[in-house]
């Protein structure tokens, strides 16, 4: 005996497109597309802080417990694990004559 087909959500039309799709949306009421200038925290300059638009990402291996406790400390101490890395590395820096006078939100 062969077994029942297999449903899928493009098959269930979660995913699929209707049928008049082109037509689901008038121009008239379509939202006007703002500019870099409108909008707060733009491409006019740098975001304000607790956001990461300027700032360079890297990545950091550590074992999993690690990363366990970071999480906890941070809940811990009503912060996030974010405020923590940069913390380590203000400490780092300045352990290595580096970042004088620079709080961990300046890194």
């Amino acid at each position: 005996m062969s077994k029942p087909p297999r449903r899928s959500l493009s098959g269930e039309a979660i995913f699929g497109k209707p049928h008049d799709h082109v037509n689901t949306q008038s121009d008239e009421h379509a939202d006007t597309q703002l500019r870099d200038d409108e909008i707060p925290g733009g491409k006019g300059g740098r975001a304000g802080r607790g956001t990461r638009e300027g700032d360079v990402h890297r990545s950091l291996y550590a074992k999993p417990e690690t990363f366990d406790l970071i999480r906890r400390l941070a809940f811990e101490t009503n912060t996030t694990a974010q405020a923590l890395y940069r913390e380590g590395l203000l400490l780092m820096l300045q352990k290595r004559g580096h970042a004088q006078g620079k709080s961990s939100e300046d890194i």
